[in-house]
């Protein structure tokens, strides 16, 4: 859409964000005819470019900027002062369009922990039939389903007519092999609430098509030519015009916008929704006037909204690389990353006929308990406990709502996993965090696995602020990686149970082993392996990247317990402005989390249309076909 043909309308609702959550809200939101909605998007629309639809080609996003915001953290003492390099997507579609395709269920107790901290109706059963209306399954084929363990998942409790595409895509033997010999359970469906085991997941990749499942091919494609719908890419935010006189509440009138330089105001008749992400989000009620009086005087800000909670709570997923040779009869990724002719025919085979690595998203996956990670700690519950006491004693303002108390009991349980295993086929070097592009590309010769011992529910927490009122200007990222004793703690005994799974078959008997008979570590550790739990921190603060799962910058909790939003996701000390993406989730959940933000704007587009009343689904108001508590 042109900026004359984005001017010829009025909006009921203006939608800050064209990524994951905003398309979505935007796509159910213009059902009805009555209604018009308009979406400003920082990024290009590139619906049909290959890099983006190829499931296994998001490599070749990252670090790019018409893909990628190429966001940049402060240096995280925990990591060994390194900076991280977070890929955020710039483009239509946002984060959804440059990730990694794994489609993980946050647990039955992730939810319902934010029920307990105040959050009404978003407990698992009020948020499961939305994971459901959002989904289409695709089981796989008679003959290809017989030739994969799939038996784990449960049809009854999949969507069936969403529209983002799943599928189980491929059937990795080795992992899930290997994970049952190392004493896990077999895995039942995530969507029953637990997801102990390992197993291959779902990723979101339309088998008909073999391309990505993303918002912008599942929201907006289909939705494109509904007049009340209106797209303006390229458009970068500035903030939001307030009306703030007397004593009430600030009213948003519309959002102030850029486009080639050139500053605009687009009116919201009814509300504004913040959909910039866990980043952005925070970023713009920042620069419009809402955060906390010290951060916004110091970037050149009018205070309008004094919420110092806006942009902290900052939390995310930390990942351990542990990377182990292969024999030489193994080939993996290395192969296609050092020899251009090889990755000439893998395109050509996956644009001829969809086929070929590059056709085939990461599907390993598996969740362990604490008992299950390092079953010698005696008295683990003890433990995990004295660790969050400790903090709280020398912290003890740093939590006002007790999520770390919630997620010490939580953590304790054993239907409950304290990290997230990822096999990967391709070496690392964790030296080069900073570059996100690059830490798949190494110089050691021979081929390498990953086996990524990943947190579900880190406790540290930091923040993200501006320091300019200039919207183009990044602001400052500190996730505080390490900053709870109990992070670092989880992240040692996960690594050495890594070690454990290495030397359990069949994965085993894929590994070069040394003289010695040991595992060969990637050269850039170069130390022996870790045996202790200190040499195992180690480990852990040296070889740790980010997840791209970071949450929280505008939690939905109670004001004085570091809330930004109410429970209907309005933010604090406005009439009208909004905001649904993943910066809301008041703790953190287990896997990857593209799952959720889509459920959660699913449920807050029925917030909005009024299908949600005092936390509960109205009466009659089916989701998907099915009733409230989304369970059979």
């Amino acid at each position: 859409m042109t900026l004359e043909e984005f001017f010829q309308k009025s909006y009921d609702y203006v939608i800050i964000g064209g990524g994951t959550a905003g398309l979505a809200v935007a796509a159910r939101l213009s059902e009805d005819p009555n209604v018009t909605v308009a979406v400003l998007e920082a990024g290009g629309n590139r619906l049909d470019d290959v890099l983006i639809d190829a499931p296994n080609l998001f490599l070749q996003l990252w670090d790019k900027p018409e893909y990628d915001w190429m966001y940049r953290t402060v240096p995280q003492v925990g990591t060994a002062d390194r900076v991280h390099g977070w890929v955020r997507g710039k483009v239509l579609g946002g984060s959804s369009a440059v990730n990694y395709n794994m489609f993980s269920m946050a647990s039955r107790q992730d939810l319902n922990n934010w029920s307990e901290l105040g959050n009404k109706g978003w407990d698992f059963d009020g948020i499961a039939p939305y994971y459901r209306k959002f989904e289409k399954y695709n089981a796989p084929s008679d003959d290809f389903g017989k030739q994969m363990d799939h038996k784990y998942i449960d049809p009854l409790l999949r969507g069936t007519d969403g529209p983002v595409q799943t599928e189980l895509q491929w059937n990795q033997e080795v992992w899930p092999k290997t994970c049952l010999n190392a004493g896990y359970p077999y895995p039942n469906d995530p969507r029953t609430g637990s997801a102990i085991g390992g197993f291959n997941q779902l990723v979101t990749v339309d088998p008909k098509t073999v391309r990505r499942s993303y918002a912008a091919r599942a929201y907006y494609e289909p939705n494109a030519g509904r007049p009340n719908l209106s797209l303006l890419t390229e458009a970068l935010v500035e903030k939001i015009e307030l009306d703030k006189t007397g004593s009430g509440d600030a009213v948003a009138t519309g959002v102030r916008f850029q486009v080639n330089g050139t500053s605009y105001l687009v009116r919201a008749n009814k509300e504004v929704i913040v959909s910039g992400g866990v980043i952005n989000s925070p970023q713009i009620l920042e620069l419009s006037g809402i955060g906390g009086s010290d951060v916004l005087k110091n970037a050149g800000v009018d205070v309008l909204v004094d919420n110092p909670n806006v942009g902290e709570n900052l939390n995310d997923h930390t990942a351990v690389a542990v990377t182990l040779q292969v024999k030489d009869e193994y080939p993996t990724a290395e192969v296609l990353l050092r020899n251009p002719e090889i990755q000439q025919q893998a395109m050509e085979a996956y644009l001829t006929h969809k086929v070929g690595p590059f056709a085939n998203a990461p599907t390993t996956t598996g969740f362990a308990s604490v008992d299950l990670v390092d079953p010698d700690l005696k008295n683990a519950g003890e433990h995990i406990a004295s660790l969050v006491s400790e903090f709280k004693t020398t912290n003890p303002k740093a939590d006002p709502a007790g999520r770390n108390d919630i997620l010490a009991r939580q953590l304790k349980s054993p239907k409950e996993a304290v990290t997230q295993m990822v096999c990967l086929t391709v070496g690392a070097d964790p030296r080069k965090v900073g570059e996100p592009s690059q830490i798949f590309i190494h110089d050691s010769p021979g081929n390498f696995v990953i086996v990524g011992a990943c947190s579900t529910r880190s406790l540290s927490r930091g923040s993200i602020h501006i320091e300019s009122s200039d919207p183009s200007k990044h602001p400052r990222i500190d996730p505080n990686y390490y900053a709870h004793p109990l992070d670092l703690d989880m992240a040692a005994r996960t690594v050495l149970h890594a070690f454990k799974l290495a030397r359990t078959e069949p994965l085993l008997s894929h590994l070069k082993l040394g003289e010695n008979g040991d595992v060969i570590i990637h050269s850039s550790w170069g130390k022996k392996e870790p045996k202790t739990l200190e040499e195992a921190k180690e480990f852990a603060s040296q070889n740790t990247a980010t997840e791209y799962h970071p949450i929280g910058t505008c939690a939905m909790l109670p004001k004085e317990k570091g809330g930004v939003v109410d429970t209907e996701l309005r933010v604090y000390g406005t009439k009208n402005i909004r905001v649904i993406d993943a910066s809301i989730f008041p703790t953190h959940v287990q896997g990857n989390i593209v799952s959720l933000v889509y459920a959660v704007a699913e449920r807050a587009a029925d917030i909005i249309k009024g299908k949600v009343a005092n936390g509960t689904i109205v009466n009659g108001n089916g989701v998907n076909g099915h009733v409230a508590n989304g369970l059979p």
